[in-house]
């Protein structure tokens, strides 16, 4: 059966796409790896089997840094398992899109058609397999590459409004748009130019500039850092790296005249243990040269007294951003991790000298431990995480200079729906959350796991700060009258000095006039690749979510099943 439908799928593949087909083209050294991608996955488990660390708990990254990583891994030592999975990431960089070539140059295409079904009991509960999760109709990647000079793409697609898949119920049923006023026409969310240099056998340099997810840090949650639910943000990126060092030099646009300066960097030691230090500013204002400097400290500039002098606090139009993460590998199959970052730290010394202030610490962390374990043909993964956000994390004196990018999709009938997300956490601020999420795979063929979560989160949790102000999408302008409905604490809203300084004392998601949010979430998730039909991958993921206290509501009890169903078939398999 499987023969018959390769054969009618390759028919029409060439009918359709035989003028592109003229050659074949791998992928180059200055290819980038999405986040997320399940590469990262699997070069982590074989740096767990050899015992050691690498900088693969970050993204985007080329091949050329990721086939580094490799070149560390002794393939003879491998498990079964192991070797299986190495050779499975070796095949994806040899990997060929359909393509026609000219010397150096090629242009190609890797198309992918996904069929994907939802149903849930309960139309008050949002989606687990959401609009992160969910895939486009149609998704048609474009390449235009120099072999291992450069790389150009982007990533075409036919799909459903991102407002059509965050609705709770209605025709939420498939990832199939029945109308035109569902189509996505924002697209590509993902494009980008990468370069780079290769300046010794072991160090290289790469420059990209790009439109899609970044993240730092691996983990199960979403890292508070900056996570791959960051989405279509355009950056400029430099990146010096060796397999021990790496040097990362960012400038991120969350929206119009509002953007983050990122220098980073990355150490190894003994194979065990990695550590990064991250200085970051984001700034309400055009783009400014003084924050492009390579090798300076951001803070030391005091950049939140330029904007706006001549108030009593000028504290405004910028927020400081430091992050920190860790790793660790004490024995073979496993590691422990640690990220942390800042946007507000009130110290002792400004508490006592400044006793008017009431300025609030915006704190996130995540605890976790993570193992891959060969077992028979395949990997037994576990890991299990802890998060915590403070209530102001993220949330600054305006959203403006908060650290969450807006948008909206184009062509909107009815009136248009603000999109939001946080640089970090997809649970935003005000949150803590635990995790054990364990499977088995069998690397390319199938796979099996679990997830459960519990989660407390106040009402600022989520987008929930954004319900009390008019902001969001287009709209990003804001007169005093509207900062005061701002949540952020000030001596000069409703409640005066008493209440702003309680607002400051505040800890998540506890002590407040509202109850906390209890959320209970279980996952089973199971995927399926023919050995004898690669290009066609199944997954199947039935969940159950209970929620207490739903909308910080004292009392009120949401629960429901959700089921989700995908197909996805990848026509460029079809010409390996």
């Amino acid at each position: 059966m499987f023969r018959i439908v390769q054969r009618i799928l390759l028919g029409l593949t060439y009918i359709l796409i035989l003028p592109l087909s003229a050659a074949a083209s791998g992928r180059g050294d200055q290819e980038l790896v999405k986040a997320g991608s399940w590469v990262y996955d699997a070069i982590t488990s074989l740096a767990l089997e050899e015992g050691k660390t690498d900088f693969s708990d970050q993204a985007p990254l080329t091949v050329k840094e990721l086939l580094s990583f490799l070149d560390e891994i002794d393939y003879d030592a491998l498990s079964s398992a192991g070797q299986m999975q190495y050779d499975r990431v070796m095949y994806y960089f040899a990997e060929q899109d359909i393509a026609f070539r000219s010397d150096i140059f090629s242009f190609g295409v890797a198309p992918e058609l996904n069929l994907e079904g939802y149903y849930k009991s309960d139309d008050e509960l949002g989606w687990v397999y959401d609009r992160y999760e969910r895939q486009p109709l149609i998704l048609l990647p474009v390449k235009f590459q120099a072999q291992d000079w450069f790389t150009m793409e982007m990533d075409l697609q036919l799909a459903q409004k991102k407002t059509q898949m965050s609705k709770r119920s209605g025709y939420n049923y498939t990832n199939i748009p029945f109308a035109g006023d569902q189509i996505d026409v924002n697209f590509p969310y993902t494009a980008y130019f990468s370069t780079g240099l290769s300046l010794t056998e072991k160090a290289a340099m790469n420059f990209q500039l790009g439109m899609g997810e970044q993240s730092v840090g691996r983990s199960v949650l979403g890292s508070v850092i900056q996570s791959e639910y960051f989405t279509g943000a355009s950056y400029a990126n430099l990146e010096l790296f060796t397999p021990d060092f790496r040097y990362n030099m960012n400038v991120t646009q969350f929206n119009v005249d509002k953007y983050l300066y990122t220098h980073r960097f990355d150490v190894r030691l003994f194979r065990k243990v990695q550590l990064s230090v991250q200085e970051s500013v984001l700034v309400n204002a055009p783009l400014e040269l003084r924050f492009l400097n390579p090798l300076t400290i951001f803070h030391g500039m005091a950049p939140w007294r330029d904007y706006e002098p001549e108030k009593d606090d000028s504290e405004g139009h910028t927020c400081a951003y430091l992050a920190v993460k860790a790793s660790y590998v004490p024995v073979r199959y496993l590691r422990i991790y640690g990220l942390f970052a800042q946007d507000q730290l009130q110290t002792a010394y400004e508490m006592e000298n400044w006793p008017d202030n009431v300025t609030p610490n915006g704190l996130g962390a995540q605890l976790g431990v993570e193992g891959y374990v060969p077992l028979g043909g395949g990997y037994l993964h576990a890991a299990a995480e802890a998060s915590y956000t403070d209530p102001y994390f993220y949330i600054k004196e305006s959203p403006n200079w908060s650290l969450v990018r807006t948008y909206s999709d184009n062509g909107t009938t009815g009136g248009v729906t603000p999109l939001y997300e946080w640089i970090g956490s997809p649970f935003g601020p005000d949150t803590m959350a635990a995790a054990l999420d364990v499977g088995y795979e069998v690397p390319g063929h199938w796979s099996v796991g679990g997830l459960f979560l519990v989660m407390a989160q106040g009402e600022y949790a989520d987008y929930n700060v954004f319900d009390s102000v008019h902001w969001g999408g287009q709209k990003t302008a804001m007169t005093d009258d509207e900062l005061k409905s701002w949540v952020y604490p000030d001596t000069g809203k409703p409640g005066g000095k008493d209440y702003a300084k309680k607002q400051q004392s505040w800890t998540s998601p506890f002590g407040r006039d509202t109850p906390p949010q209890y959320t209970i979430r279980a996952s089973l998730r199971a995927g399926y690749t023919p050995f004898a039909f690669p290009a066609l991958s199944l997954m199947a993921q039935p969940s159950y979510v209970l929620v207490l206290n739903y909308g910080n509501e004292e009392g009120r009890v949401e629960q429901g099943f959700e089921f989700a169903l995908s197909a996805n078939f990848r026509f460029g398999k079809l010409f390996q």
